[in-house]
């Protein structure tokens, strides 16, 4: 039964994340749909203290993530509801969390799919949710006869010493992998420090090393270089569910005798997994070249030139990896620059030709159409249109 007023409801959850903010949608789906709610809410970060006003506070309802079990401590002293978002999914309270176990699961088949069969995984020891992660894993490579490669850390020191020297071990740690491997990070900002590492030991991303992060913390997975694959949580529904569990219980029904937990939503796939694992070298260092010159107007001679091999020589080895000639994979890189274009800027389709590579826009527009049945303009509005729904 609903309560005859508003309840008061604090809304604990860090601001300054990507993973917060979708949160946060969902809360606010729910109470637009099934409210009101006079919200309490401040700008804060994951590891931001409780605000002072909490102290005092007499409210209803709290909704609360953080990674500091002190924190939840204090805030089980009032006298509201809880509903618990954090890290510590352990902790034995009413609460919303990711399913860490089918995430490992959709990560290692994305991967799978690509033909990757050596896999590592890099995570924080003693954390639950990476400790998950990791088994699950593990346990899938079990299940396909394959190993798991393992590097744990005990925290990421935000001091420049210890994080060079966990930098330099994680780079030994890569170099000395399988090659062509592939590499699931705990979550995104670890997958960053996995790509730094590549850089620095020269290897291919991905054609020797694919990265696969946790979060679709879209802005930093952008700001990766290459762009860091991850998978995506439902973060709208877990709010939207968190924000369903608080209304019952202020309502007076038990606490459920678990936690829900929810499935990943999907992997969105960026340029660190973007290939088919390749165990020949040299086809390897073919493949990076093509995707960061495949917009310079190279072509297949070039190719020569860079792998010291004959066009002959270079076709059957496409073929035989890839299926498909270099000329092939050199337009296949071009065109998924048009689309990333059409999707995220605004330009018009000479400006598009000229930053993919091709002389002529007419060509460009035909080669997207016979290839995606789609013309430019039709892929940009359908593209936009889902990001709308």
């Amino acid at each position: 039964m609903k309560q005859s007023r508003r309840p008061d409801v604090a809304l604990i959850v860090e601001t300054s994340k990507a993973y917060g903010r979708g949160l946060l949608r969902g809360i606010n789906r729910y109470v637009r749909s099934c409210g009101p709610w006079s919200i309490y809410i401040d700008e804060r970060g994951l590891w931001d203290p409780l605000p002072e006003w909490l102290r005092r506070w007499k409210g209803d309802g709290m909704i609360l993530r953080t990674a500091d079990r002190r924190m939840v401590r204090s805030a089980l002293r009032t006298d509201a509801k809880v509903v618990y978002l954090g890290e510590q999914s352990d902790l034995d309270l009413p609460g919303v969390h990711p399913d860490d176990r089918p995430i490992s699961r959709m990560a290692a088949e994305h991967l799978w799919e690509r033909g990757f069969r050596q896999f590592g995984f890099v995570g924080i020891r003693g954390v639950c949710w990476s400790e998950k992660r990791r088994d699950s894993l593990n346990q899938r490579m079990a299940e396909a006869g394959s190993t798991l490669a393992v590097l744990e850390f005990n925290a990421w020191p935000r001091a420049s010493g210890p994080w060079e020297q966990d930098q330099r071990r994680l780079v030994e740690w890569i170099a000395a992998l399988p090659k062509p491997v592939a590499i699931m990070a705990c979550y995104d900002v670890v997958g960053l420090r996995v790509l730094d590492a590549c850089r620095r030991a020269d290897l291919a991303v991905p054609e020797e090393v694919a990265v696969i992060g946790v979060d679709n913390d879209e802005i930093l997975c952008e700001l990766a270089d290459p762009p860091l694959s991850s998978v995506a949580h439902d973060l709208d529904r877990i709010g939207y569910e968190a924000a369903w569990l608080l209304d019952r219980l202020m309502s007076g029904e038990p606490a459920p005798a678990a936690p829900i937990l929810l499935e990943p939503l999907r992997v969105v796939a960026r340029q660190s997994t973007d290939t088919v694992a390749v165990s020949d070298p040299v086809l390897a260092r073919a493949l990076r070249f093509i995707r960061e010159h495949a917009c310079d107007g190279i072509g297949v001679s070039d190719l020569g030139r860079e792998t010291h091999l004959s066009r002959r020589t270079l076709e059957r080895r496409f073929f035989k990896e890839l299926g498909c000639t270099p000329h092939e994979e050199i337009l296949r890189a071009q065109l998924d620059r048009v689309k990333r274009l059409l999707a995220e800027t605004n330009l018009p389709l000479e400006a598009i030709a000229r930053r993919t590579g091709f002389t002529h826009t007419s060509y460009m527009v035909a080669l997207f159409r016979r290839k995606t049945g789609q013309t430019p303009g039709a892929y940009r509005k359908a593209i936009r249109a889902q990001g709308q729904l």
